[in-house]
């Protein structure tokens, strides 16, 4: 189900950018990106990143898939800080990546049943 929901380029177009949108109302998730990431000098660069990660992790091998969780882990690691309402952050906490990561996947499952097969 994976690769024909992510096999839909107009679905997860669509269903990333809502994603991304929907992320972006966490306040913690949001001051994580916002104190730590490249998205403001080189939003195409962080974006190319997301999209690399989300093609080899649902299409590639498992060594590669395995091997790109790794990277993602040891880059969110650091990844800690305070927002600015006070509330500390951390991108390795579960309930921060579960907003994450169940953004995606409710975001592009919608942009597929928009505008995949299953019309």
């Amino acid at each position: 189900m994976v690769w024909r929901v992510h096999s839909n380029l107009l679905g997860m177009f669509t269903g990333g950018f809502a994603s991304l949108v929907l992320q972006c109302l966490h306040p913690l998730a949001m001051a994580g990106v916002d104190q730590h990431s490249s998205y403001r000098q080189d939003p195409v660069r962080r974006l190319n990143q997301t999209t690399g990660f989300i093609a080899v992790t649902s299409f590639g091998s498992c060594q590669q898939a395995r091997a790109a969780i790794a990277r993602v882990r040891r880059r969110h690691g650091p990844v800690r800080g305070t927002a600015p309402d006070g509330r500390p952050y951390a991108a390795s906490d579960p309930a921060l990546l579960t907003w994450v990561h169940v953004a995606e996947a409710s975001c592009f499952l919608s942009g597929y049943q928009a505008y995949g097969e299953a019309r």
